[in-house]
């Protein structure tokens, strides 16, 4: 009896023990539920999210398709009759990029040029022989087409157009204007002889100075600022240094300055002296004016100290910031490849596809304090430019290059910072980046990397024409789609962690034991390396623990330095590392590589397919064989050695026009101080079918045309 009320009693205890083990099995199961179920919704909404990232930014908030510039079919003359007029081809083929296809000067490229190219249809030409009343000559023509007009974009043709085609194509530019029709070319004016530059004409012409120029030009000469052009609502143009003759326009030689004075310089502010100074009291004024000019800095003593160098930090910003490629992306374009113009200059909203890092909207730069840098200080601003380190975000260098801009001097990036400060406001509130869903992102960023660490650098960069932005928003941000996906994402893994918790029954929701605890230790540090890598290479190269000048000093490394020993003249090792640091801060060292090798390919229907310039000194290859004012030509005119017109967005003349002589040499002595590669880069090709229908430059070899 003992022994059997030893079994009764005992049954209920080993019920009671076995009991929880058997039941265990459900609770178990209920947790992988959990955990299951909490996966498939996670994955949807990452699936979201990368569908949402190629949808969301597909097209343009408010597309634009105004057309305050005229376009043109590419290349230049590809649609013209075949009867056309020998001067009207070569109008087309040569001029309408910049001076447009009826003279009015709102060619495709002419946005960019400070100040515009000149409109035809008015008869007025600055740079003439003429009476002030007069048209400019043939002669006149002729000259500037030939020879060119000094520091511009305005190239020489001289070694392209034979001399029947350039009679021509003076010819067909006179008939644009109000005085066409009139029979007799207007003479020129009679230059008397230029006394001697003795201490009494330079007294003289200093007293004059004071009196005419100097409210202008300022006492020393340097100038600076902008004079309204006389014609109502036309661009201003620029105060001249009269420091720096070899900036003049029209030329420094004695006799042209005369005329200058002589004529006035319509339709720009600067009158006509001929009736206000007798000829002597002008030569006193010329001779003045010749005798501020400074040193060169490519000549024995010169040194830099152009526009890229003044103290006043808002005009060294405004100089810096058209010649860099800010207005490149900050600024919408059309279908054609055409900027905005003034109205939305800087406003930001352009489109860039970068997969598989993201899709991002160009920022709006002007200083708006709604939607723009308005509530910024210039010292975050600056360092926005240099880190990509912004008040709101971390900036990821496919979406703005900052990587090269981390080289700017920080009293340049400061300059450029003060002068956004200073320009007028532009609503437009620009949406945040869309990124793709984690997986996704993941799993593109190790298929495209060519090493480790997988970091997934874009095979292409598609800028989209339109504004992405929103000058008027909705009561939502556009990017609200992917807040609401994102945000699911973190609630469901919170409410995952606690449905996983609570799954369990009370007495096993949490470990018990030493055993226990270290198990679930382990699991959870496990858990935290494997998510602390994914998100590291999911961020990568958006890394706050990354300090961005490591970043950009790795950049700047692989940017050849020139020697300074291997000058001649300290004069030219000088410029030669003004040069460096402008391949670096522009977008030279972006499109052509850190070698200037080029190669890279770029596509769009409106110009077809392209290929970057071997910039090196390679005579066969590169531009070895060039001489220096073909180089500056292609710089500032986007005109080839052979005569080929470049298009605007193919190689960024039109921003590059505005940089000054002192620039532009010094970026050629860094070319030529290259080390040579030989690399043959395949001729362009003319649009076709298949070519992107959007902009698309191209980070990965590739040697055939159209968008594959």
């Amino acid at each position: 009896m003992a022994i059997a009320s030893m079994f009764i009693s005992q049954a209920p205890r080993d019920e009671m023990v076995l009991a929880p083990t058997v039941k265990s099995k459900k609770p178990l199961r209920r947790r992988w539920k959990v955990l299951l179920l909490v996966l498939c919704v996670l994955l949807l909404l990452d699936l979201g999210r990368s569908l949402y990232a190629r949808l969301g930014y597909a097209e343009p908030a408010e597309p634009w398709q105004e057309a305050p510039y005229e376009a043109l079919a590419w290349p230049p003359g590809a649609d013209l009759a075949a009867d056309a007029t020998l001067g009207q081809r070569v109008y087309v083929e040569r001029c309408a990029i910049c001076h447009g296809p009826e003279g009015r000067g709102d060619g495709p490229a002419a946005p960019s040029f400070v100040p515009r190219p000149r409109d035809f249809a008015l008869g007025e030409y600055k740079y003439k022989s003429t009476p002030e009343d007069q048209p400019a000559s043939a002669a006149d023509l002729r000259r500037t087409v030939t020879a060119c007009l000094p520091a511009s974009a305005m190239p020489y043709w001289r070694d392209i157009l034979s001399e029947a085609e350039i009679e021509a194509v003076v010819a067909y530019i006179q008939d644009f204007s109000l005085f066409a029709g009139d029979e007799a070319d207007p003479q020129a004016i009679a230059i008397p002889a230029r006394p001697a530059p003795d201490a009494a004409s330079l007294a003289r012409g200093q007293a004059l100075y004071g009196k005419s120029c100097a409210e202008c030009h300022a006492a020393d000469g340097r100038g600076g600022g902008w004079l309204q052009v006389r014609k109502k609502g036309d661009y201003p143009v620029p105060i001249r240094d009269l420091t720096a003759p070899w900036s003049f326009r029209g030329g420094h030689d004695p006799e042209q300055l005369w005329l200058r004075l002589t004529t006035g310089l319509r339709p720009g502010p600067m009158p006509e002296y001929a009736t206000a100074l007798s000829d002597i009291e002008r030569w006193d004024l010329v001779n003045y004016t010749l005798s501020l000019g400074r040193r060169p800095a490519w000549q024995a003593g010169g040194e830099l100290a152009g526009p890229g160098q003044q103290a006043d930090l808002v005009k060294r910003g405004e100089y810096l910031l058209h010649t860099e490629m800010c207005g490149l992306c900050h600024t919408q374009i059309n279908s054609d490849m055409i900027y905005s113009g003034d109205k939305y200059y800087l406003a930001g909203g352009m489109g860039i596809e970068a997969y598989p890092q993201g899709t991002y909207v160009s920022r709006n730069l002007t200083p708006d304090i709604e939607s723009g840098l308005g509530a910024w200080s210039t010292a975050e601003i600056a360092d926005a430019i240099r880190t990509g380190r912004t008040p709101e975000r971390r900036l990821n260098m496919w979406g703005m290059p900052w990587m090269f801009f981390h080289s700017f001097e920080p009293d340049d990036a400061l300059a450029i910072a003060s002068y956004l400060k200073s320009r007028p406001a532009v609503k437009n509130h620009i949406p945040a980046p869309l990124r793709y869903g984690f997986v996704e992102t993941l799993f593109a960023k190790t298929l495209h990397s060519a090493g480790l660490p997988p970091i997934g650098n874009p095979r292409r960069l598609t800028y989209k024409a339109g504004n992405f932005g929103q000058t008027e928003p909705g009561v939502l941000p556009r990017d609200w789609p992917q807040q609401v996906l994102i945000g699911a994402q973190w609630l469901l893994l919170l409410g995952g962690l606690v449905a996983f918790v609570m799954a369990a029954p009370a007495g096993r929701r949490w470990p018990r034991g030493m055993r226990g605890w270290t198990v679930a230790s382990l699991t959870l540090a496990g858990l935290g390396i494997v998510s602390g890598s994914a998100w590291t290479m999911y961020e990568t190269p958006v890394l706050a623990f990354v300090p961005p000048a490591k970043i950009g000093e790795a950049v700047a490394a692989t940017i050849p330095a020139p020697d300074p020993g291997s000058f001649a003249k300290p004069e030219q090792a000088a410029l030669a590392t003004r040069g460096r640091y402008l391949f670096t801060v522009t977008s030279c060292a972006f499109c052509h590589g850190s070698d200037g090798s080029g190669g890279q390919k770029v596509s769009m229907r409106a110009f077809g397919s392209l290929w970057v310039r071997n910039i090196t000194p390679d005579r066969e290859t590169g531009i070895g064989a060039w001489s220096d004012s073909e180089i500056a030509r292609a710089i500032r005119s986007g005109v080839s050695r052979q005569g080929g017109v470049l298009h605007w967005q193919g190689m960024v003349w039109d921003h590059l026009s505005n940089l000054a002589e002192e620039d532009v040499r010094a970026l050629i002595v860094y070319l030529r101080s290259l080390p040579p590669v030989r690399k043959q880069v395949p001729a362009a090709s003319p649009p076709s079918a298949d070519d992107c229908s959007e902009y698309t430059f191209f980070l990965v070899p590739s040697s055939q045309p159209g968008c594959g």
